[in-house]
């Protein structure tokens, strides 16, 4: 990161509060036992805080894949830890089978999710969402 790098805190902010309610969804989705759904709500709410911290950046970040995401972060100059790339790969793997019914072999993704599914996914999302808030922390100074 350079010291001429302008941050456009509107923007962070407008989109790292609808990560707050998709992160909100999943913990309600979850306490509904509709667990695919709130993993990919968690996936979701971390999507839109990485998507946050990128224009916060100045950057128009384009796509919905996590560690797409996270090799953007990187090439803007935040170092992303092992842990917050694992972290985005698993949640990743939530994005198309935890909402479509063909994506399953058999049956719908329902039944392929129970509840440590998205216990994990949620934990894993608030890990991001905090990266995202002590990172951009950190740039405010």
């Amino acid at each position: 990161m350079t010291e001429r790098t302008v941050l456009d805190e509107e923007e962070y902010r407008r989109w790292r509060a609808e990560a707050d309610r998709a992160h909100e969804g999943a913990r309600l989705q979850a306490g509904a036992r509709l667990h695919n759904w709130s993993c990919f709500a968690a996936e979701q709410a971390a999507n839109l805080a990485v998507k946050a911290l990128l224009h916060g950046l100045g950057r128009g970040p384009w796509g919905h894949d996590l560690l797409r995401l996270g090799e953007m972060l990187g090439e803007a100059g935040v170092e992303l830890p092992a842990e917050v790339l694992d972290r985005m790969r698993r949640l990743g793997r939530h994005y198309i089978p935890a909402r479509y019914p063909d994506a399953h072999a058999s049956g719908p993704p329902g039944l392929h999710y129970g509840s440590s599914d998205s216990s994990e996914a949620i934990e894993d999302a608030e890990a991001i969402l905090a990266f995202v808030d002590q990172t951009w922390e950190a740039l405010l100074g």
